[in-house]
């Protein structure tokens, strides 16, 4: 596709994806159980280490497999894969010339990395599916369109429907750009995480940058987003979340192991999440009879990528997300790839009955809703989305705050947040704390004790590094 013009770019994708909307999500679903036997068998052929893996699990690896059996295949994890074979078993010996790119996972886990390798044949067309992205929910072959990227640890793409600017984590270099360059496009688009978006606001706000002049849309990924920060982010930038038809704010998931954007908000997702703050049948219907303050995130999926499966479901149908990528030359086989989070798969009917009853069209791929990490939720006690929804439910308390805590079991159901500040509040220790008190009452977040904490006083070193995930649950005694 390298050779082919702009105006056959711009084609292509406008009958790609009226071809895929024409499909139903059940029709779709069939399709992706379909070619995850595929890729569990060309795993089978090329990987060294998934035919270990089969074998331990007394399946012979040369069998034709179906799609019953894909629950009797094994579950990969990043221990039983990265961390136990080489990486030549893994890929099957690929040579290191037609390698194209690297990406790692976050290394969140302590416990070593996971890769993603592409090949150079990969390499040389993955801007076609992040174009197809773009122009489903932009319409960027119509707007020229700047995308300004501020995702940390090196992670970047390319585009030949917008024009991008990598900075990873420099707020300076972004707002440079988007306040000098950004004004010769018809829109921009912002790309960072819920954390790092904190000092691009800020660095905008000194540098006089005009959000609504620059059209700027934001899409924020590397963890959960919870509806009192999009309202927060939304306000400072001046975008009508409900009612704007050309601004968004969006979340996106991604696996280093895996690759970008594997489940993404959407228009009509983001209506269907902030319904359910009013409507308790809408929340009902999509993500069961969930407690706590923070609602799932709704995302959808393009099952024509990947397949997910939800292991081991309780009773409202959450368990750990489990992907099988579909990409024929995938250099890294994993099939049936746990990521440690946790999620539902939702039916096409709940999401349809959903839709009608807030009045807004129902998604047209399918949909998976994410509580977040099963690592970061403790039984009995807040989750970490939760205390975000308490830091940014008062834009006066959130503005003295980085948006950092930490969360920290004190047992017999108790927990304490430390909340870092930012070192230039002004609000007195004593008004801040009496605020976040009234918040916590009034959401009744009960056997939760707050602290706000100055840099030199936070119990992490270091306070925030922009490179890395933060860690915001804090093991008890440490």
């Amino acid at each position: 596709m390298n050779w082919l013009p702009a105006s056959a770019l711009r084609l292509l994708r406008k009958s790609l994806l009226g071809y895929i909307r024409r499909l139903t999500p059940d029709q779709m679903l069939d399709r992706s159980r379909q070619g995850a036997i595929r890729a569990v068998t060309r795993a089978a052929q090329s990987s060294p280490a998934y035919r270990v893996l089969l074998a331990e699990h007394s399946l012979d690896p040369s069998r034709e497999f179906s799609a019953v059996d894909l629950a009797k295949l094994p579950v990969l994890t990043k221990n039983n894969t990265f961390e136990r074979f080489h990486l030549d078993d893994l890929t099957g010996g690929v040579p290191a010339a037609d390698l194209g790119d690297v990406l790692t996972s976050s290394g969140r886990g302590g416990s070593g990395f996971g890769f993603r390798l592409t090949s150079r044949k990969q390499h040389a067309s993955a801007w076609f599916d992040i174009d197809l992205g773009l122009q489903d929910a932009f319409d960027v072959d119509r707007r020229p369109t700047l995308l300004v990227n501020c995702l940390p640890m090196g992670v970047v793409f390319n585009s030949r429907a917008v024009t991008v600017a990598n900075v990873s984590v420099r707020q300076d270099m972004a707002c440079s750009i988007l306040k000098d360059v950004g004004p010769h496009f018809e829109q921009t688009i912002l790309c960072t995480d819920p954390l790092f978006v904190r000092q691009i606001l800020d660095h905008a706000e000194l540098v006089g940058i005009d959000w609504k002049a620059l059209k700027t849309s934001v899409i924020l990924g590397e963890e959960v987003l919870v509806e009192a920060q999009r309202d927060y982010i939304a306000a400072k930038m001046g975008i009508d979340v409900d009612r704007d038809p050309l601004r968004m704010i969006g979340s996106s998931f991604g696996v280093g192991e895996l690759g970008l954007n594997l489940l993404f908000e959407t228009r009509e997702t983001i209506a269907l999440r902030r319904a359910m703050r009013s409507r308790p049948e809408v929340r009902t219907l999509l993500v069961g009879e969930h407690g706590g303050l923070a609602a799932p995130s709704i995302f959808c999926f393009n099952p024509l990528r990947t397949h997910i499966e939800v292991l081991n479901p309780d009773a409202d149908g959450y368990g750990e997300l489990c992907f099988t990528m579909l990409d024929p030359n995938a250099v890294i086989p994993l099939p049936r790839y746990t990521t440690g989070d946790t999620g539902k798969l939702v039916s096409t009917h709940a999401t349809t009955e959903a839709a009608s009853l807030c009045g807004t069209p129902a998604p047209w791929l399918p949909v998976v809703t994410l509580r977040g990490r099963i690592k970061d939720r403790c039984p009995g006690m807040p989750s970490v989305e939760d205390i975000k929804e308490l830091i940014y439910l008062d834009h006066g308390i959130a503005d003295r705050l980085t948006g950092a805590f930490l969360l920290t079991p004190e047992g017999s159901g108790r927990a304490k947040v430390s909340l870092l500040a930012r070192n230039e509040q002004s609000t007195t220790e004593a008004e801040l704390n009496a605020g976040l008190g009234r918040l916590v009452k009034h959401l009744d977040l009960k056997n939760l004790t707050i602290e706000v904490l100055a840099a030199e006083a936070f119990p992490h070193r270091p306070t925030i590094d922009h490179e890395r995930k933060f860690p915001y649950l804090r093991a008890a005694g440490h």
